[in-house]
């Protein structure tokens, strides 16, 4: 069975499931090169789902999407709606929101959209278009958390901005089952909570919630901002619960951003930030006590049903399962004895817990369980050999690229690295990454100054061979995805500084070599000429952008930033050494 999933809004994207097994998921902005593609129908990613798994759209069986879309249409979100305005009477905004949503995702209108998107881009009739099918989007997140885990049983804790209803639900995944236990719902979001948080800092939510999490770790207790937080973000009724009072947030004026009311501005006693305005401590200290709250409020929710379940193990997914911090503080708090993020727990992964959702229902069983995240397009060495000659550039075939990259780090030369199928998900993962000495804070701020031209305070991360973890990292698990962080050992904080951010902490990527068998190789390279078995490891592309997919991608980055060499494939570019060298103008415009 051949399931087509997609997500369209922030981050479009799709995916292909066949007979159970993951076996594309592509992200529409590698594709157009437009970050977050945001409400843009995912067709190129669908058609490269399609030409990855070798079958055409009419050998799909079905097209999934991760709304609830018989709720949209049938009266029950709206009759959800009006309940709650009768509690929370609303602005104009809020009803203007409610309204489109009503509209957009209605089934008739949805079943319109895709079915012209695909009968227009890939020339087939109507009636012979694979059929839609929805899944409520919180049952995405869960259906992808869960029964893609390592796990047989495990507490599944979904945390977003909104999905249908909800906010945030926690569910008990056993074998092909999955029950919801608890579910708090519209205005009480923690997605929302931080996004204003977010906007208030001058960065764009659903975009620069990273850049909080990353600023807060300079930030320093500050007991005014705390109490009035505890006002904003506060338990509800069962204690262990919590509410989010909406007038803080989205009902009542707008004077700054969308995402939050003068009202919040007011209570905080704090000028939103706006503009190229420098950060200052008193910016830091409120992302330090927001992040504070958040990872405290998730915590108390977390504990209380762990303690009534029992479950060992955690799933996560939602938008805020991308807070690296919080996930740690949910793995250093020992209420489980493992905590699994999935790797792509934003909304573009619904594309995934949507055609999880249906081979469920459809099938009664439960999917093939994720290996690994490498499900982008991939190229042969021949098509790059293609291009990189078709560019006109000098390089050199190499017997093994990852010995000749190998030679170039520990040089102290900046690599990129683009081998293999792309990665899925926010965090470049060995397949299109830009590496460098992790042993050098000079190298970590060359990076962040001549190549990604990206802001002091954000961390790199390491990745390094799976078997070496605890010689850097205190209580060390596999990792794989870099969505968890671990408290940094001494010997790491004095042998690889470049990597370990400024509370001593490490958002790691362990390899394997089943895995990833060139990364791996390229790591253990490194470790022969170095004694370190670890690179500093970011994406591929530069501030602004999406990561790079194919090699002209590639070519393009290497030649408008400061990267020294690249390795694609077997073959290695490094620039020339004279100031005149420049990129060709139809590569770098």
């Amino acid at each position: 069975m051949n399931i087509l999933g997609f997500f369209h809004g922030v981050d479009s994207a799709a995916c292909l499931l066949q007979d159970g097994v993951l076996t594309a998921y592509v992200e529409e902005e590698r594709l157009i090169r437009f970050k977050h593609a945001e409400n843009i129908f995912p067709i190129r990613a669908i058609e490269s789902c399609l030409n990855i798994g070798g079958i055409e759209l009419t050998d799909v069986d079905c097209v999934t999407y991760g709304w609830d879309l018989k709720g949209y249409s049938d009266g029950t979100i709206a009759a959800f709606y009006e309940e709650t305005n009768q509690k929370y009477p609303p602005d104009p905004g809020t009803l203007a929101w409610q309204k489109s949503n009503l509209s957009i995702f209605n089934e008739q209108t949805v079943q319109k959209r895709v079915r012209n998107h695909l009968s227009r881009h890939f020339g087939v009739p109507f009636d012979q278009l694979p059929r839609l099918e929805s899944f409520p989007h919180h049952q995405c997140h869960a259906a992808k958390a869960f029964w893609l885990s390592p796990h047989d049983e495990a507490l599944v804790l979904i945390v977003d901005g909104s999905g249908d209803c909800e906010c945030t639900t926690l569910w008990h995944g056993k074998g092909k089952q999955l029950e919801l236990l608890h579910e708090i719902t519209i205005p009480h979001s923690l997605g929302w909570f931080y996004a204003a948080i977010t906007e208030l800092l001058g960065f764009r939510a659903y975009d620069g919630e990273y850049k909080v999490m990353g600023l807060a770790a300079y930030g320093r207790e500050n007991l005014d901002f705390r109490s009035k937080l505890e006002e904003v973000l506060r338990p509800g009724e069962h204690g262990w619960d919590y509410e989010l009072p909406p007038h803080f947030i989205h009902h009542g004026k707008h004077t700054y951003s969308d995402r939050f009311t003068d009202e919040l501005a007011e209570h905080l006693n704090f000028e939103p930030r706006q503009g190229p305005a420098p950060l200052e401590p008193i910016h830091e200290d409120l992302a330090f006590e927001a992040q504070r709250i958040l990872e405290e409020t998730v915590i108390r929710l977390v504990t209380h049903w762990q303690r009534e379940t029992g479950l060992t193990n955690l799933c996560i997914a939602g938008g805020v399962g991308l807070n690296v911090k919080l996930n740690s503080k949910l793995h250093k708090a020992e209420l489980f004895e493992r905590v699994w993020p999935f790797p792509i727990p934003n909304d573009s992964g619904t594309s995934i817990g949507a055609a999880v959702g249906v081979h469920h229902r459809l099938t009664g069983e439960r999917p093939e369980r994720l290996e690994h995240v490498y499900l982008g397009p991939g190229y042969t060495d021949e098509q790059i050999e293609t291009q990189i000659r078709g560019c006109g550039y000098a390089y050199r075939d190499c017997e093994d690229i990852a010995e000749a990259a190998a030679e170039l780090l520990a040089e102290g030369k900046v690599v990129g690295w683009m081998q293999g199928r792309l990665e899925g998900g926010p965090r470049a993962l060995g397949g299109r990454s830009i590496l460098a000495d992790p042993r050098s804070v000079e190298a970590r701020d060359r990076v962040n100054s001549a190549i990604k031209f990206r802001e002091y305070w954000r961390p790199f991360c390491p990745s390094m061979t799976a078997e070496s973890a605890e010689r850097f990292l205190q209580r060390a698990e596999d990792a794989p995805y870099m969505i968890l962080a671990f408290d940094a050992t001494e010997e790491a904080k004095q042998l690889i500084p470049g990597v370990v951010h400024v509370d001593h902490t490490a958002r790691v990527q362990t390899v394997t070599h089943e895995t990833n068998p060139r990364y791996h190789d390229l790591l253990k390279a490194f470790e022969r000429r170095t004694g370190v078995p670890v690179l500093l490891n970011t994406s591929f592309n530069i501030k602004g952008e999406a990561i790079v997919c194919s090699p002209r991608d590639a070519f393009r980055t290497f030649w408008s930033t400061g990267i020294d060499a690249l390795a694609v494939g077997r073959f290695l570019i490094e620039k020339p050494e004279s100031p005149e060298a420049t990129a060709p103008e139809d590569v770098i415009r």
